[in-house]
């Protein structure tokens, strides 16, 4: 079984509702049809039909030889807008991909969209739409508008994900303070691997992931530069503490944290593929496809993996979808 755990939609009522209410907070759509979703002052992505169209999706699957999806919230994610109005777009977005699911349990799974910049709320919309809407985890942003993953606001969220040891995927989003982030559309060639970079040493160097051992984290796009930034973190850990008086909440070495994280494979370089390997093992990768999104590539995802040199077939076989099947916790 392939299955790809890095996908996206968009349903047209969750778009309308932005639009009808995101003007005020700087997030809009406009333009002739199909029209350009506009976030931080740009046009940030067209909402073609590949955004929504279900029946379009299940082709490409098809023909990519997926046997099942892992539909999450991409950017711009939520965190945008006040608690309430980010509730009731994430119930609208989750009540969407739940019918989704309904409709095709066989083919797709979703991670919740949750308003993070609300604890009780988030925990609230988390609840439901995994014992109501029968979602598998929870997929959210490397910062929370701004707020880093550390924070302690944002604490009872991992807790509560670790004590019902739920999967959880970070998703990059653009980087607070970096205005010209935009140009040249670094926001998505450097921004995002690097916002989830800075998310993952948050994680490790707070502690996070050591007191957290039951939830099950994926980075995006390969943990960005996390795997080659990995005896970095394990230095900073060490010189920080002895020479430099820095207050960290992790006890264990940076190393032991790291390896808890999974990595979608959304990078084709060979060389960095190895190095994800290298990082956190074969075992911790899934693949990824970033669907509808133009940075990935559903086919060649699995292509890719499946002529990759430097595995044995049982590792690639793992990568294709064993693992995607632990990191969701349906192995069992």
């Amino acid at each position: 079984m392939v299955i790809d755990v890095h996908a996206h939609l968009y349903p047209r009522p969750f778009m309308e509702a932005v639009a009808a209410h995101g003007p005020p907070y700087g997030v809009s759509l406009s333009g002739a049809a199909p029209p350009f979703l506009c976030f931080e002052g740009i046009n940030f992505w067209r909402y073609t039909d590949a955004f929504h169209d279900v029946d379009a999706r299940l082709r490409q699957l098809d023909a990519a030889g997926v046997e099942r999806q892992v539909i999450s919230l991409g950017p711009p994610m939520t965190y945008w807008a006040p608690p309430k109005l980010a509730l009731a777009l994430c119930r609208t977005f989750n009540d969407e991909i739940a019918a989704v699911v309904r409709r095709h349990p066989d083919r797709f799974l979703g991670l919740a969209a949750l308003p993070l910049q609300d604890a009780a709320l988030a925990l609230g919309e988390l609840d439901r739409a995994v014992n109501d809407l029968g979602f598998v985890g929870a997929g959210i942003g490397s910062n929370v508008h701004g707020t880093q993953l550390d924070d302690p606001r944002i604490r009872p969220f991992f807790e509560t994900a670790d004590a019902r040891a739920l999967p959880i995927f970070i998703h990059p989003i653009n980087p607070a303070g970096h205005a010209d982030i935009h140009d040249y559309r670094l926001d998505l060639a450097v921004g995002f691997p690097y916002d989830t970079t800075i998310a993952a040493a948050r994680l490790v160097y707070g502690g996070i992931m050591e007191r957290c051992p039951r939830m099950r984290v994926c980075l995006a796009h390969l943990g960005g530069v996390l795997p080659f930034l990995r005896e970095r973190l394990a230095m900073g850990f060490r010189v920080g503490k002895e020479h430099f008086g820095a207050a960290f909440s992790a006890t264990e070495s940076a190393e032991t944290s790291i390896e808890r994280f999974w990595f979608d494979t959304i990078s084709y370089h060979e060389p960095a593929l190895l190095a994800g390997v290298a990082c956190v093992g074969a075992e911790r990768l899934v693949i990824g496809s970033d669907a509808p999104f133009a940075v990935g590539d559903l086919a060649r995802s699995v292509r890719e993996i499946r002529a990759f040199p430097f595995l044995p077939e049982r590792d690639r076989e793992k990568i294709l979808g064993e693992n995607a099947l632990r990191f969701l916790g349906l192995d069992k």
